[in-house]
């Protein structure tokens, strides 16, 4: 941060001498006066904060002059302390001595610095700024499909904290931002389904009120130290470099300067290569650090494994006395909400798998925006719905930079920088090294496509690689074109695909690449997705529990692997046969299961904890060992039915629900402790069996002391949480003095 100090106040003794007030004005020293108000104390404290100094007093005028040197200029604001106060005197006094004076109107402390906050922030210009970053933005995704194609931000359905969201994702943080208490929003979606735009949503409401101003960054970009205080000060330094970043950090404190950060899983990669919570700890420890006040700090990421299980719940609920964790969780999108009647019909009327194969923002665009020959082509061969989306882009391509190079040219080019970004572990790099890269693996297909230009106008190689690098598919950013990734991650997943399918034994977990190549063949045909699949299995095996279903089943329908003595997060499973080899003493933490099959005799020791069912649901066969339905929501009934008839419990002693109740205690209060360890608790780690405890009998224990007020609910649906003012009752519980 070296040259952000705070500007030096010194006055020109030589030039102060001549004005008619110099005797007073020459003071290095601030003269002090009996008279003291609140509103005069408030006021040196918020120039101050400023970089301020207070130069005089005038007493019996009731004015306050405050200075500060920017650079070559001397600058004085006069500040009256009342509406009586006279300023003649000040402003005369201070232009003499060669100030640039300001006479500001009396306004009260908040107002005050509300002004200021705006002057120095220069509130203004930086939220056209933003406002132009947001129509360059939402004008790259609509324009490749039509030049008059409009962009309208679609509500995707989501989850707040576990209960179904009733806004919007983006009007979801704004609504809380006038919370007097510090806020970490964590935004979680799948690949390509709307964290950016998401982002650039908050950023666009925000826009429309001045009171915020947003620090907005995609940290895909940011290619410094990746620890989150040097992104977040380097940040600060690049939009705001005129500012002290400690100024700056003021604001996000007093909740002013709202903090967005885009795609925070790449800065967990770039920290750490693994996804093992005790590694990646630290960064959020230093997030929590900047959480104080009434910050706000909104982070959107891909779901990683980070995020789930017990450890991460445990540390949320650990800070939770410190700051408000809200999560949101964006779904799929409703396809009725993205497409007009008249398009919606005719694409039910085909034999596209419209509640698979159609559920990605991108496709979703692609035929709301594109003209209605285009549509009525797709609709008339929907199996060929992906690669008519690429051969519309690429053929748009070729007119938009007269660019003479086939589709399948381009196709291959991509592919190609596709190809580097994964044996190189990158998702954006430099404009003059993709433009190299092209130059210099790409040789043929440039010449080829150079002989399709007349003689006289033929440009020369470099010419098209530079066309290349600013292919629509690849320019993902207007602001800052030194950088070059793909335009979203659907395409990224499409040339990813390619590469894949290309290499028998390919081998790569980075869930930047895999993520995306699975979401790309959400429409594809079954055989063309069991052949993707069949070239990632040995790479799932290193990819936690909770990704390797997912994937699975979006590529196969079904959970076709053991499962055993581990547990799943968050998952969205619809139409998948969960079953086909066996599941033992496995738990499913908050999923949603759509039309789904469950083999019961192929499930032992199974808990389903605080999932959703919905849709028409099936279980086959009994399980000769128990299955676990808690908290459940949605329609139960096809599973509890089925549940009832396996084998009834053995009888208890008569203290068994108070040894349950204990045993749950003790989870906030291990034996051997002297104290009290925990505030909040997850219930999905509390719930795991244990000894002699089946996950049922603990989860109606946790019902019985939320009930009795020994435990509360706190906002997240998820935890619970000691009643401190019962705290006599649960030592006389636990045995503890």
């Amino acid at each position: 941060m070296a040259g952000r100090d705070k500007p030096q106040i010194a006055c020109d003794d030589e030039r102060i001498a001549k004005a008619p007030s110099a005797s007073l004005l020459a003071q290095h020293t601030v003269e002090r006066y009996a008279l003291s108000t609140p509103l005069r104390r408030e006021l040196e404290e918020i120039y101050k904060r400023y970089g301020f100094e207070v130069a005089k007093l005038y007493d019996p005028e009731g004015v306050i002059v405050f200075t500060l040197k920017t650079g070559y200029f001397d600058n004085a604001d006069i500040v009256p302390l009342s509406e009586e106060a006279q300023t003649e005197k000040a402003f005369n006094d201070f232009s003499a001595a060669g100030f640039a004076c300001t006479v500001r109107n009396y306004l009260t402390a908040k107002q005050t610095e509300h002004e200021l906050f705006k002057g120095f922030f220069s509130v203004s210009s930086i939220l056209d700024r933003l406002g132009r970053d947001y129509s360059q933005f939402t004008s790259s995704i609509v324009r490749p499909f039509a030049d008059d194609a409009k962009y309208t931000y679609i509500n995707a359905p989501y989850s707040v904290n576990g209960k179904k969201g009733e806004l919007s994702p983006a009007e979801e943080v704004v609504s809380r931002l006038g919370a007097n208490k510090p806020m970490l929003f964590l935004i979680e979606a799948a690949a390509g389904f709307g964290k950016t735009c998401t982002a650039y949503e908050i950023v666009h409401l925000l826009i429309r009120n001045a009171d915020y101003l947003p620090l907005f960054s995609e940290l895909s970009r940011n290619r410094k130290a990746p620890i989150f205080r040097y992104v977040l000060l380097d940040e600060i330094d690049r939009k705001f470099p005129t500012l002290s970043s400690r100024l700056v950090q003021t604001e996000m404190v007093k909740g002013r300067v709202l903090t967005i950060l885009d795609g925070f899983d790449e800065l967990l990669r770039k920290a750490d290569d693994t996804d093992e919570f005790d590694k990646q700890e630290p960064m959020l420890e230093t997030i929590g650090q900047f959480l104080t006040g009434s910050a706000k700090i909104v982070l959107t990421t891909r779901r990683t494994v980070l995020f789930e299980g017990d450890a991460f719940h445990t540390w949320a609920a650990n800070h939770a006395d410190n700051f408000e964790l809200v999560r949101i969780r964006i779904g799929e999108p409703s396809i009725s909400d993205w497409l007009p009647e008249d398009r919606l019909s005719a694409i039910n009327a085909t034999t596209l798998n419209i509640k698979n194969g159609l559920s990605n923002p991108v496709l979703l665009s692609y035929l709301r925006c594109i003209p209605k020959d285009k549509f009525d082509a797709v609709v008339q061969s929907p199996q060929d719905l992906v690669e008519r989306y690429f051969s519309f882009l690429l053929e748009r391509e070729q007119v938009r930079q007269d660019l003479k190079m086939s589709v399948d040219t381009q196709k291959s080019i991509l592919a190609l920088i596709a190809g580097d970004m994964i044996s190189r572990g990158y998702t954006s790099e430099q404009r003059d090294y993709i433009v190299e890269l092209v130059l210099r693996s790409c040789l043929q297909e440039l010449e080829a496509s150079l002989t399709l230009y007349p003689a006289a106008e033929r440009p020369d190689r470099e010419f098209l690689a530079n066309k290349i690098a600013s292919h629509a598919l690849l320019d993902r950013s207007n602001k800052e074109e030194s950088k070059i990734g793909f335009i979203n991650e659907f395409v990224l997943g499409y040339f990813v695909s390619s590469n894949i399918l290309r290499q028998p034994d390919w081998l790569n977990d980075d869930l930047r690449f895999l993520e995306p190549a699975v979401t790309s063949y959400g429409p594809r045909t079954r055989e063309d997705k069991t052949a993707l699949l069949d070239r990632i299995r040995t790479s799932l095996e290193f990819a936690s529990i909770s990704y390797r279903i997912d994937f699975t089943a979006k590529l196969s329908g079904a959970v076709d692997f053991p499962l055993s003595s581990d547990e799943a997060e968050g998952l969205d499973l619809d139409d998948v046969n969960l079953g086909s080899l066996p599941i033992t003493d496995f738990q499913f933490n908050d999923c949603t299961f759509r039309n789904c099959q469950f083999t019961l005799s192929s499930m032992a020791n199974v808990t389903f904890l605080n999932c959703k069912f919905y849709g028409s649901n099936v279980a086959v066969g009994t399980s000769d060992s128990k299955i676990y339905l808690l908290g459940e929501s949605g329609d139960t009934a096809f599973l509890r039915e089925a549940i009832q008839a396996s084998a009834v419990e053995p009888a208890q002693q008569k203290d068994h629900p108070q040894l349950l109740e204990r045993h749950v205690l003790e989870k906030f209060w291990p034996i051997g402790r002297e104290k009290l360890m925990h505030k909040h608790r997850p219930i999905s780690g509390i719930c795991t069996a244990s000894g002699d405890y089946k996950p049922n009998e603990i989860f109606e224990a946790v019902v019985r002391l939320k009930k009795s007020g020994l435990l509360l609910q706190p906002n997240n649906t998820s935890f619970v949480e000691l009643n401190f003012d019962r705290l006599p009752e649960i030592r006389q519980i636990l045995g503890r003095p």
